[in-house]
């Protein structure tokens, strides 16, 4: 894939951050992403910026979490969120062979590790006017999508290299119909989930800050969510995976739960006020994800579906909502799926995962 990473470095460097000469870079990387590294720090030098790497071993952090005091971890933080400060752009690079493999990580100190670390870094990254997340592809993350891994690179390569420009034409009307949409339903199997979107502004995710990337994306008003979804894709948080969650809303919280992990799920929905509360409405539009991956980067852009996000909004999209988590779920509507119905102010604009609006079809894969 050496070409295929030349080409991703170079839209990161152009596309995502535009950077300028002179540009301080910070290169984030968890696990062992070296091709892709290479090639990102290759391309920041040709546009005259200035990178920084930072690497960490999956294995290592957790030799570290396992005897770490949570005054050590508020050190570590303090160190590196003082360096992602003093740079002007930020890369992450997330490669893993396992998702489980914080599993069996103490969960007190794992806990103090998301806390005091990940949320403040990721809040960090995010006041940023420039940063792009990226995952790598790996064996063990094609094993975890059950395909092979030549298939995942041909995902991988194309979903982050899609047309962004194309994009931007082809959902001009549909965010301009969000725009003068009130209400939102979603109906699935086990769902029927309806919220608000008024006043609240959208946001069109075209390459800036993921790889890949596609999505339009909401907020509900505050208050507003009411009825049950059922989320048919594996998703995780906190160190924790979830292969099925439903949820009840009433007034805007969450009122009854169930998954698989009945107590994770319990704990995250308790984690302060706003995580029991969403901050986010996503429609995926990326034509080259066509099926689950177990992966949140990808499974949110998947064409054909529709994610929820419980706590923190982004400030493009603010409701208000306030949380250290943010959380997305996701809901695969196509009909290999289980199929559902997403309405505008009761009017049908897509079923089984393709729009079902004129104006709204080249949007289809």
């Amino acid at each position: 894939m050496k070409e295929e990473f030349k080409r991703i470095a170079d839209t990161v460097v152009s596309h995502s951050l535009s950077l300028r000469p002179g540009e301080k870079v910070m290169v984030k990387v968890r696990g062992d992403a070296a091709d892709l590294t290479e090639s990102l720090i290759a391309r920041i030098y040709e546009a005259g910026a200035v990178p920084f790497l930072q690497t960490t071993d999956v294995e290592e952090l957790k030799w570290l979490l396992a005897g770490a005091s949570e005054e050590q971890i508020r050190q570590w933080a303090e160190h590196d969120l003082g360096l992602v400060e003093a740079m002007d752009a930020y890369i992450g690079i997330h490669s893993e062979e396992n998702t489980f493999e914080m599993e069996d990580a103490d969960r007190t100190r794992y806990g103090y590790y998301v806390k005091h670390y990940l949320q403040p870094l990721t809040m960090t990254m995010a006041s940023k006017p420039k940063w792009v997340l990226l995952r790598y592809p790996t064996p063990g993350m094609a094993q975890q999508a059950g395909i092979g891994t030549s298939k995942l690179r041909q995902i991988y390569a194309s979903s982050c290299l899609m047309d962004y420009g194309g994009l931007q034409d082809k959902a001009e009307p549909l965010r301009k119909l969000l725009g003068r949409t009130s209400r939102i339903r979603i109906v699935s199997p086990g769902t029927d989930l309806s919220f608000s979107v008024q006043g609240i502004p959208s946001f069109l995710c075209d390459g800036r800050y993921n790889l890949p990337d596609g999505e339009l994306f909401t907020a509900p008003v505050a208050g507003s969510a009411e009825g049950r979804i059922t989320f048919n894709v594996p998703t995780s948080c906190m160190g924790k995976t979830f292969d099925s969650v439903a949820l009840t809303f009433r007034q805007g919280k969450v009122t009854e739960w169930s998954a698989d992990d009945i107590e994770a799920l319990s704990g995250i929905l308790k984690t302060d006020e706003g995580a029991s509360r969403p901050g986010e409405f996503g429609i995926g539009l990326n034509p080259h994800i066509r099926r689950p991956m177990r992966s949140l980067l990808f499974d949110e852009k998947m064409a054909g579906s529709i994610h929820l996000a419980l706590g923190q909004a982004y400030e493009m999209a603010d409701n208000g909502n306030t949380s250290g988590i943010h959380w997305d779920l996701v809901l695969c509507q196509l009909e290999a799926y289980g199929g559902g119905e997403l309405y505008f102010d009761d009017i049908l604009i897509r079923k089984n995962g393709y729009f079902v609006v004129l104006e709204l079809e080249p949007l289809n894969p």
